[in-house]
């Protein structure tokens, strides 16, 4: 990488050399092979896209957080009892006695509705938009819904004695 930085930086200087007695309209080129010169050394001294606000490590913490481990809870929804009548896979005994114990006191903070919701999205999958067409709701309905559960999922784990063995 240092390499590429340093040929970049050689080309930036001869083409800032080149400038000298070159036509007006030659020298708009130049500067505009000057700007997208800049623009890439930018972009590897810092490892960032030049102008970007927030970089990608930098998420909001709805993007970067998920309260339950969606491939736990899937697990869990092919173990528990049929509770929904759009459930209609198979069950199989695939979580252990503690992990189920664990997620049953996370989900114990949300309604019946919220919960429903969230199972449906988390474990069973299911896109919002179906959701929203199985419980009869806006699909807005269903998101912020699904947002209020992993807030409330999220304070139950940082307070539960449960949830954190």
């Amino acid at each position: 990488m240092k390499d590429l930085v340093e040929q970049y930086t050689k080309t930036r200087k001869t083409l800032e050399e080149s400038k000298v007695g070159a036509t007006e309209k030659d020298i708009s080129i130049i500067n505009e092979m000057i700007s997208d010169i800049n623009y890439a050394l930018e972009w590897m001294r810092t490892a960032k896209e030049p102008g970007a606000i927030r970089g990608i490590e930098r998420r909001a913490a709805y993007q970067r957080n998920t309260a339950v481990n969606p491939l736990l809870m899937q697990k869990y929804l092919r173990s528990a009892e049929t509770l929904y009548e759009w459930d209609d896979k198979p069950k199989e005994n695939v979580i252990t006695e503690w992990e189920r114990i664990k997620l049953e006191d996370a989900l114990s903070t949300l309604t019946e509705n919220e919960r429903e919701i969230y199972i449906m999205f988390k474990g069973n999958c299911l896109s919002m938009d179906k959701i929203s067409k199985l419980m009869k709701v806006s699909k807005g309905t269903i998101q912020k819904s699904i947002q209020r559960s992993d807030v409330k999922i999220a304070r139950q784990l940082e307070g539960s004695l449960f949830c954190m063995i």
